[in-house]
């Protein structure tokens, strides 16, 4: 899966093949934009655009890319980007100095407006950075639910030993405190060319490494402070982060487990190595490894709702909601843990509970849509639809690019028997997710409803080209194809599903019909008998 590089602010787990972010709407790493700047990583997040680190595919080079968030940009905001793009463009193309920034490109991929800078501006992500010792990121993934439920992921700090102020290492540290990274590595060799024993500077040197992007430098550099001081758990912890942009996940967790045989009552380590062993799926280790954590050091909101989201995940809502009530208890200021509150409570089956923790999130945040989403998800489950229709209208006013929201809008219409409008939704939902299976087959099966077989049977395939497993869309495929009266295609769709699905009643019994229409009646015959065994062992089994 595509985990958004916005960690803290978004964090979702996009399905494999997408772009952008489904939630947020900013570029996947390793998405293209124009089919040429590759998406490393994000670098920087202000209030309106997000900054990231990007390769052009054509030659190479390391290049900045600099856009509007795509929840925030209104229409006249990004005509503006865009003419501020062209004339600073202009303005690039007259300038040839050694070490001078130059906007090279600009335009529209998908959601994002954006220009592309020819170098990174020294400090030019200093909202984004920690210093080197008293910070580093790990992260926490979430498994994407079926109705698109949003989740949000986290961001812990982990505090590393402020080294002594040496006075060669002054300059580099207040230059890393101020983003200055390029400084900031000046000095740190200059204070290494001083002393080369001095772990401090090579730490110091790896940290800022890491921020400049020249990852395998810095996982090198801390292997050579290792080397110096093999025992200190803070480094092994640091050398993780590295592993982590590396995506080396296996070695990433090793690191951890050194910084904890060395100390093994370092709670950041702890905290860290739970979060590497849910991305690597392993989430009943993850919550061990929470659980040491949260003994060590039982105030960290984060860790409990990195807790939360894991047993969410295992669909264990009853802990799940007692760890997010733990992070409340904590700080209940953070829109995002409400948020997360008031998605368990609808996964438990209470939505009218739902709907007041979503509620009391918009309080602190009503700019978000995602919020706005969620909340029309508790008012559909509550089928108070118009309703639900009109939170999720905000939410889209607030960011039209969000699939999600077309997709349960068009759900909402199509529940209210408006079908060509629940159809127009599905169409803006895979306008901006073509690769949205569900709004696929949501779509076949009202345009199966309508009659129109022919854009049914397209709309069924679109869904199968995204899950080949998927019963449901076999099912409806053949019925199609049956309305049409291909009767051996329709035939071959439905041997389809029985053969994913033999424990599905209504395909055999769909399959019976086909086989009688061909004059097979022996062969229908045994799908029915078949159809009504499965339909009464399933009788028995809910009567015990």
């Amino acid at each position: 899966m595509g985990m958004c590089l916005d960690l803290e602010g978004c964090g979702f787990e996009n399905r494999e093949k997408a772009r952008f972010c489904s939630r947020c709407g900013i570029p996947l790493r390793g998405t293209s934009l124009k089919g040429r700047y590759e998406i490393v990583s994000l670098t920087g997040k202000e209030r309106k655009t997000v900054t990231f680190r990007a390769i052009d595919r054509r030659n190479g080079e390391r290049l900045t890319v600099r856009a509007l968030h795509p929840r925030q940009a209104k229409s006249r905001e990004r005509e503006e980007f865009l003419q501020e793009a062209e004339y600073a463009a202009s303005l690039s193309a007259r300038v040839h100095d050694p070490g001078s920034i130059r906007v090279i490109d600009y335009g529209q991929d998908g959601p994002v407006t954006f220009l592309v800078k020819s170098e990174i501006a020294t400090g030019e992500f200093s909202n984004s950075a920690q210093s080197p010792r008293n910070a580093r990121q790990v992260r926490q993934t979430v498994e994407p639910e079926c109705d698109i439920d949003e989740e949000t992921l986290l961001r812990i700090e982990v505090p590393f030993k402020k080294p002594r102020a040496a006075d060669p290492l002054t300059e580099a540290n207040v230059a890393y405190e101020q983003g200055n990274y390029e400084l900031a590595l000046s000095a740190y060799d200059k204070a290494i060319a001083q002393n080369a024993t001095q772990v401090d500077a090579w730490s110091g040197k790896a940290a800022t490494l890491l921020c400049l992007g020249r990852l395998e430098e810095a996982l090198q550099t801390y292997d050579y402070a290792l080397t110096m001081r093999p025992e200190d758990p803070d480094l092994w912890t640091a050398r993780g982060t590295v592993l982590r942009e590396l995506r080396r996940l296996d070695e990433e967790l090793y690191s951890y487990e050194q910084a904890l045989s060395y100390d093994e009552n370092y709670a950041y380590a702890w905290s860290a190595k739970g979060m590497a062993l849910a991305e690597l799926n392993r989430p009943e280790e993850a919550i061990m490894a929470f659980d040491k954590a949260l003994v060590l050091k039982p105030e960290q909101r984060v860790v409990w709702q990195a807790m939360s989201n894991t047993l969410y995940n295992l669909r264990r809502y009853k802990e799940a909601l007692i760890a997010i009530e733990r992070a409340l208890s904590i700080d209940n200021s953070q829109a995002s843990t409400w948020d997360i509150k008031g998605n368990i409570l609808r996964r438990k089956g209470e939505p009218e509970e739902a709907l007041q923790a979503h509620e009391q999130a918009l309080t602190l945040d009503p700019q978000s849509a995602t919020l706005w989403f969620d909340k029309g998800n508790d008012l559909r489950d509550l089928k108070r639809f118009d309703e639900a229709l009109v939170a999720y209208d905000h939410a889209l006013s607030l960011d039209p690019s969000l699939a999600g929201a077309w997709y349960n809008r068009g759900n909402v219409l199509a529940a209210l028997h408006l079908y060509e409008e629940a159809l127009a939704s599905y169409d803006r939902a895979l306008q901006y997710d073509d690769g949205l299976t569900s709004a696929w087959y949501n779509k076949g099966s009202l345009l199966h409803e309508l009659q129109r077989y022919d854009e049914a049977l397209a709309a069924f395939d679109r869904a199968l080209a995204g899950d080949v497993h998927y019963i449901a869309a076999w099912n409806n495929k053949g019925l199609s194809l049956f309305a049409l009266g291909r009767l051996e295609e329709a035939l071959a769709a439905l041997d389809q599903a029985t053969s994913f699905a033999p424990e599905e009643p209504d395909a055999w019994y769909n399959k019976a019909v086909v086989l009688q229409k061909l004059g097979r009646t022996q062969e229908a015959l045994s799908c029915q008998e078949w159809a009504r065994t499965i339909e009464a062992r399933s009788r028995g089994s809910e009567a015990s």
